[in-house]
């Protein structure tokens, strides 16, 4: 791994340690909740809300991830072209398998289905459907940044 990534990666990390140790807690209060008696039926609203705010904490942490992916995904847009250009498989497998690395937390299905389409692919010797799909996967890496406004680099 590139030492440039290091700083980006050690974020993601701590921010996902962060965001595990809040759901730990909300899921532990939860369960410590339904384990007691209901004393009244007000228990199920606050289960409810707190499942809300289970939620909105999930959505909170994607969204978080989705902009730290957009601040990484041009990058990796390069890279992974440069290896599909030079033909380098290994090279490509291995920016695609870091990039859903990435991908995967933050809840964008086209994109992740793309991209493990293709890391999926680049297993075989199936050269067109390779082509096919690094095709599809870059359309997708394009899509992903147009729709959230990224205009290319300054």
């Amino acid at each position: 791994m590139p030492d440039s990534n290091k700083p980006v990666l050690q974020h993601l990390t701590a921010s996902l340690a962060g965001f595990a140790r809040q759901l730990l807690r909300q899921c532990k209060h939860t369960q410590e909740q339904h384990d007691r008696p209901a004393a009244d039926a007000g228990i199920t609203h606050q289960l409810a809300e707190e499942g809300i705010a289970m939620n909105s904490s999930r959505q909170s942490f994607s969204t978080v991830m989705f902009a730290e992916l957009l601040m990484e995904l041009p990058g990796y847009q390069g890279k992974i072209s440069q290896a599909y250009q030079a033909g380098d498989r290994q090279g490509l497998m291995d920016h695609v398998h870091q990039l859903l690395g990435a991908v995967a937390y933050c809840d964008e299905p086209e994109l992740e289905t793309a991209l493990r389409t293709l890391h999926r692919v680049l297993m075989t010797e199936d050269t067109d459907n390779i082509d096919t799909c690094y095709t599809r996967a870059f359309s997708a890496i394009n899509s992903t940044l147009t729709y959230s406004g990224y205009c290319g680099s300054a």
